[in-house]
């Protein structure tokens, strides 16, 4: 059941930002005529009490989409600028999946200014608006590993979101932004259930 709650408010979209972080991104799908895209991530979460969950998979469902844009690009060390590659919107997922689970690095993702945009608007592979309403709300995350000369940004505008499990059970907004909150605050306490490979510890 796909339950709408409205459209996010400043509390949601601050606590989306912080259970989104360092998620590990696997895949995506786009229904362009559902105006739906569907982000596969597996996030960092801890549950109100006990162990922690070791693979928490979700997938992220945002309506209302009316647009999507993505720059893959490619710069080497010895490049001057950076070259994009082809890409169309039909070849997003397969572009992702390339980057073998990258993490969703920063801290901002929902509703950010346009400071990054504005850098990478000018190198994209391609803008393809699914139709010309005015979203309410925008996605931006970027997938880059280790030394592939590779980076891929891509910005999403929305309505709304859905979460749902692996089980495709829905997980209220609420909650799940407060597993997300509990896992970062226990990680910067220095709570060993918190260890994880390729998270930095806590300074």
């Amino acid at each position: 059941m796909n339950v709408s709650r409205g459209l996010l408010d400043g509390s949601d979209t601050t606590g989306l930002n912080t259970a989104l972080s360092e998620a590990v991104c696997l895949g995506l799908q786009v229904d362009t005529a559902a105006h739906t895209l569907r982000l596969d991530l597996e996030v960092l979460t801890l549950p109100p009490e006990g162990p922690a969950i070791g693979d928490f998979r979700v997938a992220l469902t945002f309506t209302g989409v009316g647009r999507v844009a993505a720059s893959l690009r490619e710069q080497r060390w010895d490049d001057l600028a950076a070259r994009v590659l082809p890409l169309q919107l039909n070849g997003l997922n397969e572009a992702i999946r390339s980057f073998g689970g990258g993490r969703l690095h920063g801290w901002e993702f929902i509703d950010l200014d346009d400071s990054g945009w504005a850098l990478w608007s000018e190198l994209l592979s391609f803008d393809t608006r699914i139709d010309d309403h005015t979203s309410a709300h925008v996605l931006e995350f970027s997938q880059e590993e280790g030394i592939d000369p590779r980076e891929l940004d891509v910005r999403v505008w929305f309505d709304n979101i859905t979460i749902h499990d692996s089980e495709d059970r829905e997980i209220p907004l609420k909650q799940f932004i407060a597993g997300g909150v509990r896992w970062w605050e226990a990680h910067d306490a220095g709570d060993p259930r918190t260890i994880r490979p390729g998270i930095a510890p806590p300074l």
